[in-house]
């Protein structure tokens, strides 16, 4: 896998461009979207679109089950939030001419072509899990060819062991923040205000990653 370089594209709108993306499949890539998306509208008052750059369909699925709206749609709005589905760059380009303050954009699993799109972004988040079973896909995209941790970009987890969390940040890094959880994305509690306010304050981790020591642990188990 290689990680071109790219112009990000919302440096001449100011939009800012939140791209999400999880290393390997069953991450909560969409739901951490929503949960985003409804936190800046509701909380940050910003108007908001999230894009589906993905196959996976999942966009007009909820969206017709929350809108009541049947057949083929370029948009749901539901709690003041747009919702794209099946979008990409063509998409993205009418939102950043729009008035949108915020774009959203659930990349799903993290693939080659993926790459290039991130670099778009002005923020990244990459979902991993640390169950033994989902283990094998982050550790490929730590070692994909050109692989680079950008300072915009943080690392979240939703499942797995916290013991093997808390393991990994104090030898490893990227430092990997848990994702509360919440049983409806759609909702904002004020448990899942005060962790996004501190998220997107601080967009940055420190250090750099040692190729050695991500191989290092490979063979470890996570329990």
């Amino acid at each position: 896998m290689r990680f071109a370089r790219g112009r990000r594209g919302n440096a001449e709108t100011g939009i800012k461009i939140t791209g999400i993306a999880g290393a390997g499949g069953g991450t909560g890539v969409t739901h951490l979207s929503l949960m985003l998306a409804n936190y800046l509208q509701g909380v940050c008052r910003k108007r908001t679109a999230v894009l589906e750059w993905n196959d996976h369909g999942d966009f007009s699925r909820f969206g017709e089950e929350c809108t009541g709206q049947t057949g083929p749609r370029t948009c749901y709005g539901i709690q003041q939030v747009d919702y794209y589905p099946g979008a990409a760059a063509g998409r993205l380009m009418e939102c950043q001419k729009a008035e949108y303050e915020h774009v959203v954009i659930d990349f799903g699993i993290v693939k080659e072509m993926t790459c290039v799109e991130l670099m778009r972004c002005s923020t990244v988040w990459i979902l991993m899990s640390f169950s033994e079973w989902q283990m094998e896909a982050f550790w490929e995209l730590m070692r994909s060819e050109g692989f680079s941790l950008k300072e915009s970009w943080q690392f979240f987890t939703v499942f797995g062991s916290e013991e093997s969390r808390t393991e990994w940040n104090k030898r490893r890094k990227p430092k990997i923040t848990r994702v509360p959880l919440s049983a409806d994305a759609f909702s904002v509690t004020r448990e899942l205000m005060d962790w996004m306010e501190t998220v997107t304050d601080h967009g940055s981790f420190p250090g750099s990653v040692s190729r050695r020591s991500l191989l290092k642990g490979k063979e470890k188990s996570f329990h």
